[in-house]
């Protein structure tokens, strides 16, 4: 009695009728997934990865410039000086005698010593 036909967007059927009204349709509906695809990867790439990028970028470069003396704190919270430098490993004396090694990619920030904060604002003076 009843036949179903299910049509799948820019497929158009078999037995489907050929008029020019239909086929300009259907790819103008195309035209508007595409359109619509190319403004959510806009999006995704301005939101998601673009900020994703500089943090990376700044990590590095916090890392680089990674120097004997500095107070860092670790992912874990733990707060340290830098005694030693190596490839992948900094070692950190983080209470009178207690020296840690961690990775370097388990540093969460570096503190600038009140001594370094002073001389930077009076040499801006």
């Amino acid at each position: 009695m009843f036949r179903v036909r299910l049509v799948f967007a820019g497929a158009p059927d078999v037995g489907a009728t050929t008029s020019t009204g239909t086929q300009t349709s259907a790819s103008g509906a195309l035209m508007q997934m595409l359109i619509m695809l190319l403004i959510f990867f806009a999006m995704m790439y301005f939101l998601v990865i673009l900020p994703q990028r500089r943090r990376e970028k700044e990590f590095r470069q916090m890392i680089e410039s990674l120097k004997k003396g500095d107070t860092i704190i670790t992912t874990g919270g733990v707060v340290g000086k830098i005694v030693d430098i190596k490839k992948d490993v900094v070692k950190i004396k983080s209470a009178n005698s207690t020296e840690l090694e961690i990775h370097k990619a388990y540093i969460a920030k570096v503190i600038k010593e009140k001594e370094e904060v002073k001389e930077e604002t009076e040499s801006k003076d």
